[in-house]
């Protein structure tokens, strides 16, 4: 029974890491995201993910991480029409 309590409570310890590296390695993880405002000038080299709005419907937010001519990473959250139609 020691043993059980011994191994449960080593897994339990290590769980929160291993949820981190997952959290890490999700595109943009760490960084801030700024609201877009209109008129905003975004330098954008490379798109290195964009959240998937093709299966929503209306004005959804949408959240972009990117990275600019010097190599840094922003993300940016703004609103984007979803292209999704119900037809039922």
């Amino acid at each position: 029974m020691k043993i059980a309590s011994a191994v449960s409570a080593v897994l339990a310890s290590l769980a929160p890491s291993v949820f981190a590296q997952d959290f890490q390695r999700e595109p943009g993880a760490g960084i801030p995201t700024v609201d877009y405002h209109y008129g905003m000038e975004l330098d954008v080299q490379r798109v290195l993910y964009r959240t998937d709005a093709s299966q929503r419907t209306g004005v959804v937010p949408v959240t972009m991480v990117y990275e600019d001519s010097k190599g840094e990473l922003h993300k940016v959250r703004f609103l984007e029409w979803g292209n999704h139609t119900s037809n039922s």
